[in-house]
């Protein structure tokens, strides 16, 4: 019941957070806000008021829960000090941004004022890998949505909490959906932020803090060695410490090359020297993460035939969305011939390319045959291709565009949609079900229609545990996209094929869309959220994250053979 107690009054101390702008907005919104306040305020008063009175001595209870009474009277404090804040909005002018920057620091400790009894349930939370990966992620989805929300980072009025909380999911999540312009909607200070969190969602916060101890050469727990072999998916501890390094090491660079490669780019487009330079890097990151972000109102749509940028950001989302293991192998196998070794690919680095080369090829030629005489016409021959190539890169989670997506015709769509649908590779910034799946399931499919007992890929034998992880992340990608679809369908004004299409993208983490993200009713926006958020941690992470501790039984029960398949 106290968890229970407690689980509420955390869901409510998150929701008052999002509500703070309406603090003094007279009406049912300013009143809610109080309410919320007023409550969490009684609760953790009478939490430790009743501690007090329960505890054989009260100086020793006050003792032993030293820092909890210390963060009470903090929270206290803010509390009154908001109030004093609230009676005297006027103060909290737009341009006064100094003021509410600290008013907003003063709200980042509030939460965590109202989080102080929660120490106990968070560590039951991140007793598994996977729970830490799923809480980390909300957690800077949930703080970055706070520190959207301040008028500092928008041109005109505040986000929204809808929004707010939109954009962060999409930029963590590396999709690239917006429900405003980030050209124009967003201030440097903004954009800058949408950046950072692109970088943090396409690395992960759990990496990045690992990289950060590495750094300061501080020593690792067992608990934390078993964390980081579950998100590095490797065996082998030993060398956790060189994997992180590189992996760190190669996204820096890659990012920075492609900087410094698009940087005369946007010089030739008349931006300052100072702009390009923002600009470059942040185009540069967004298409490493394949996260689909631009600084421009339409996209890429004006570098179209711009032959430089179309193959810099092309590189740089393919080398972002075939997972680091597949560079890393890459770089092995090019340094070993160098050396006059002889080596050869990893089989997960084969899939990969394989599979990556034919959608590629196959979806260029199939977008030019639809489009060439619509969209891609009356331009050169050559800059149809590129178009048709650039288009189908980006399918594999990027989210640019250089083509109008709401004149393409129907069964381009849909073609689109497939490619999205399958997206990249395991362990890459990429969404999807997968390029790895893919071939797994090919290979499944390939050895029953033989009639094959094994179930074999390049002469190595799959584990059928991989055949079932492939079919269970296909039945979740379908059955998430047809739910948060079928609600759409009813919730929102637009065409049937442009909600699948946007759910699609959502899920798939792409960014794509046919223009109907900006339109969305917030029960629309709040599915497109958990679209994005469900299809950057993965079924099998999220399976894993809310599955209970396993149960050994020495039952053996009886095959139910009499159901029938197909």
């Amino acid at each position: 019941m106290r968890k229970t107690l407690l689980s509420f009054f955390v869901i409510l101390g998150v929701i008052g957070l999002f509500l703070e702008q309406y603090r003094n907005t007279p009406g049912l919104w300013g009143w809610i806000v109080i309410i919320i306040d007023y409550s969490l305020l009684s609760y953790l008063l009478g939490d430790f008021l009743w501690g007090l009175k329960t505890s054989p001595g009260r100086l020793q209870y006050i003792r032993r829960n030293l820092f909890s009474f210390l963060f009470l009277l903090l929270y206290l404090s803010l509390f009154l000090f908001n109030l004093f804040l609230g009676q005297r909005s006027t103060v909290l002018s737009r341009d006064n941004n100094l003021v509410t920057i600290i008013r907003n620091i003063l709200l980042v400790l509030k939460i965590f004022g109202r989080f102080r009894k929660v120490s106990t349930f968070v560590q039951s939370i991140i007793t598994k890998p996977a729970q830490t990966v799923v809480f980390s992620f909300i957690m800077v989805i949930l703080i970055g949505s706070l520190i959207l929300m301040m008028p500092v980072m928008s041109t005109g009025p505040a986000l929204s909490p809808i929004d707010a909380l939109f954009t962060v999911t999409s930029a963590v999540c590396v999709t690239g959906l917006i429900v405003v312009d980030t050209a124009t909607r967003f201030t440097p200070l903004g954009q800058l932020t949408i950046l950072l969190l692109i970088q943090i969602g396409g690395l992960g916060i759990m990496l990045l803090s690992f990289f950060m101890v590495f750094l300061f050469r501080q020593k690792l727990s067992m608990k934390d060695k078993n964390l980081l072999s579950y998100m590095l998916n490797s065996k082998n501890t030993l060398t956790l410490k060189k994997s992180v390094l590189r992996i760190i090491g190669l996204t820096f660079l890659i990012e920075l090359t492609g900087m410094v490669c698009l940087l005369p780019v946007f010089r030739q487009s008349g931006l300052s020297p100072g702009a390009a330079s923002f600009y470059s890097l942040f185009h540069s990151v967004s298409a490493f993460c394949n996260a689909g972000f631009a600084l421009f109102s339409d996209s890429l749509m004006s570098f179209n035939d711009n032959v430089m940028l179309n193959i810099i950001i092309t590189t740089l989302i393919i080398a972002g969305g075939i997972s680091f293991a597949v560079l890393t192998d890459i770089y092995s196998l090019i340094f070993n011939r160098f050396k006059k070794r002889k080596v050869d690919l990893a089989i997960n680095t084969k899939v990969v390319l394989i599979v990556s080369t034919l959608l590629t090829l196959s979806g260029t030629l199939i977008i030019y045959k639809l489009e060439h005489r619509e969209n891609l016409f009356p331009a050169p021959i050559w800059s149809q291709y590129l178009s048709s190539y650039f288009q189908t890169v980006t399918l594999r989670t990027a989210g640019f565009n250089t083509m109008p997506f709401e004149r393409l015709s129907s069964g381009t769509l849909v073609i689109m949609m497939g490619l999205m649908f399958i997206g990249g590779a395991s362990g890459s910034t990429a969404g999807g079900i997968k390029v790895n799946t893919l071939g797994v399931v090919w290979a499944y499919i390939r050895s029953f229609r033989k009639g094959e007992q094994e179930i074999l890929l390049y002469k190595h034998q799959i584990p059928k545990d991989y055949i079932l992880q492939a079919f269970t992340v296909i039945a979740f990608a379908v059955f998430s996209i047809f739910v948060i679809a079928s609600l759409m369908m009813i919730s929102e004004e637009a065409p049937p094929l442009s909600i699948l299409f946007e759910t699609v993208s959502a899920f798939a983490t792409v960014g794509l869309s046919t223009g109907i993200t900006g339109t969305l009713s917030p029960l629309g926006k709040t599915g497109i959220i958990l679209l994005m958020f469900l299809g950057r941690l993965g079924p099998l992470t999220l399976l894993t994250a809310s599955s209970g501790k396993e149960k050994s039984s020495r039952i053996s029960y009886p095959e139910a053979s009499s159901i029938l398949i197909g």
